[in-house]
């Protein structure tokens, strides 16, 4: 037993002189992926092409929402988004028809392994065989409730006749771009995907509009309004005297861009009917001016700054 003794604090020794690995991942990336490179070249026209668009990037791409950050337009036919390590491929079932301007977007949610989204979006424009036209048309598109931007929405423009569908969706401030799409009438639905099956439902907030896009003149910027398609018409609630103003509240919300009259509405007082000066959507003057004068008193306090910004912000 004597002879064995000297062998434990060896092997000890030993096993403490190891070398000891890293943890598996290595350190945290905080970087946002970078494009590299795509197939084909954006701008390229071609004769044909066949197999998928590849867009490639510095690293390795999350599955996370990159089937709903891939648009084509036009959509001639189902669109399929694979998620290989650093690349996203982008085919269309029936394949990439000869005689045609195509569009593939990568929207700013596609993220990296460790959750870090792409700089800004990706565009690729290559045709099929026509010049690439040098069109544009801009618009928003804005809650009609609140006049909020839509952010995230999709805008589609179907050209006439030969229904061609060309989709982009609205940036932070809700505006959107269609640009080297052919000349012609198109027909634009705006909506908010609410599901994220990249389709209008019926429960979904929508609205329409025309644009002309041609080379030589571009079109006017267009406003679209979205709101729920509602198939009962508001109530009257309650009915309050705000000095020379009656505020009517009911169940639903009013159209703010409706044309009203007064002779739409009959007032009766104490002595009989009452004239209507003036019938209008939303807050009465008098409350919002009473509102601002609020405002401006408490945001020339510093130490009340913050709770004037708060309710203006209500207010709005």
């Amino acid at each position: 037993m004597r002879l064995l003794r000297p062998a434990l604090p060896a092997l000890l020794l030993a096993a403490a002189c190891a070398h000891v690995e890293s943890p598996p991942g290595g350190p945290e990336d905080a970087e946002p992926p970078r494009l590299l490179a795509t197939r084909p070249d954006t701008m390229a026209r071609l004769q044909s092409y066949q197999g998928p668009v590849v867009f490639v990037f510095s690293e390795g791409i999350s599955e996370q929402n990159v089937e709903q950050a891939v648009t084509v337009s036009p959509r001639t036919s189902a669109v399929d988004v694979d998620k290989s390590g650093d690349e996203i491929r982008v085919s269309l079932r029936r394949g990439w028809e000869r005689g045609r301007v195509y569009q593939v977007n990568v929207a700013a949610q596609v993220r990296d392994l460790f959750g870090n989204v792409i700089a800004e979006p990706i565009r690729l424009v290559f045709s099929t065989g026509p010049e690439i036209p040098n069109t544009r048309a801009t618009g928003v598109v804005v809650q009609r409730t609140t006049g909020q931007p839509l952010v995230g929405g999709r805008v589609e423009a179907t050209l006439l006749p030969d229904s061609l569908v060309y989709t982009v969706i609205t940036d932070s401030a809700g505006g959107f771009e269609l640009r080297q799409v052919p000349e012609g009438e198109y027909r634009l639905r705006a909506y908010s995907d609410v599901n994220r099956n990249l389709e209008l439902e019926e429960f979904e907030p929508r609205d329409t509009a025309t644009v002309r896009v041609s080379v030589a003149a571009p079109p006017p910027r267009r406003l679209l309004a979205v709101l729920l398609p509602d198939s009962t018409p508001p109530r009257a609630g309650t009915a309050t005297a705000v000095d020379e103003w009656v505020e009517v509240r009911f169940d639903d919300y009013l159209d703010p861009g409706q044309p009203l009259s007064p002779s739409q509405v009959t007032l009766t007082g104490p002595a009989g009917p009452v004239q209507v000066a003036e019938v209008r959507v939303g807050r009465p003057p008098a409350l919002d001016r009473d509102t601002a004068e609020r405002d401006t008193a408490a945001a020339a306090r510093p130490d009340t700054a913050p709770a004037a910004r708060d309710t203006a912000r209500r207010d709005t």
